[in-house]
């Protein structure tokens, strides 16, 4: 349970200004003002910065809602970990994004199943940004991770580096011959939502290379990977994924791969939870458990 005027000082991270904090917490403006100056005096320092109307976290206030954030996660977890040792119970309780979700889970999911027809697992398939406010929330163990996240804020081994490839129909013209990555623009590009892990990589593909996805003919955003292969073996477009997640319609001939240019993206898929997580020795336990599952 975390102390109170830390939670008022979270929420007014989260919400930025005093009122809105006020107004989330049901609590008098005067009282969050009362908080954030109690836990001043207590650390000594000041947390928020006083220069101008807008507001701002000092670097102190910055660190203390890292720590607190922590703090706050980890309390959340105490309960159920509580729990598990009386009922000395392992569930399985975690996040994928989408690739490694429908594509690298599932075989490891049998597996467990066949050795303990019993055991809870509840998994939540999500795109990078959800997965990590969850795991601040306390409401997964840890999350499977495919695109980019801050490693100063979490733990997190690594599963295995995966190839990024492009994609088309075997119809499209560019499925036949050897392209830079400029010469597919003007080619529709078929992506996923905002805060998907694929869509994070290939943006900053592009950026490295002082392009966008708006340099391509037209975009079209679809947050199902089926739908999206379909687009593309229809040939309404291309579209940019691991070669995990479609390696079965390449081995078809349903799709092609396109083959780019002096271009060998490649980025790991990995196992991320909180620092200083109370229950670090069960996460880590099927940290080892998934990847052998995942060898055999």
């Amino acid at each position: 349970m975390l102390d109170h005027r830390l939670e008022t000082f979270l929420t007014l991270c989260e919400t930025c200004n005093y009122t809105a904090a006020a107004r989330k917490l049901n609590m008098t403006q005067p009282a969050v003002s009362q908080h954030i100056r109690l836990l001043e005096d207590y650390y000594q320092v000041e947390l928020v910065s006083a220069k101008g109307k807008k507001f701002s976290l000092t670097e102190e206030g910055k660190a203390l809602q890292e720590y607190a954030r922590t703090l706050n996660a980890n309390s959340e977890r105490i309960l159920p970990l509580l729990h598990r040792i009386k009922n000395k119970a392992r569930p399985l309780n975690f996040g994928a994004t989408l690739t490694i979700g429908e594509y690298m889970v599932p075989p490891i999911l049998h597996q467990i199943f066949r050795e303990d027809p019993e055991i809870e697992i509840s998994m939540y398939v999500e795109n990078t940004h959800v997965l990590q406010r969850m795991l601040w929330e306390g409401k997964i163990d840890f999350a499977l991770l495919e695109g980019h996240f801050d490693a100063n804020q979490f733990e997190f081994k690594l599963i295995s580096n995966e190839t990024f490839i492009g994609v088309c129909s075997p119809d499209n013209k560019i499925a036949s011959a050897v392209a830079a990555l400029e010469g597919l623009l003007g080619q529709n590009l078929i992506l996923r939502e905002q805060g998907s892990g694929t869509r994070d990589i290939l943006e900053q593909v592009l950026y490295n290379r002082n392009l966008s996805p708006k340099d391509f003919n037209r975009i079209i955003e679809i947050g199902n990977m089926n739908a999206i292969k379909q687009l593309c073996h229809q040939d309404i477009g291309i579209t940019f994924m691991y070669r995990e997640a479609v390696k079965k319609e390449i081995a078809r001939g349903y799709l092609k791969e396109i083959p780019l240019q002096g271009i060998n993206i490649v980025h790991p898929f990995s196992f991320v939870y909180l620092k200083n997580c109370p229950d670090r020795s069960q996460i880590e336990y099927w940290f080892e458990r998934m990847i052998r599952l995942r060898e055999a």
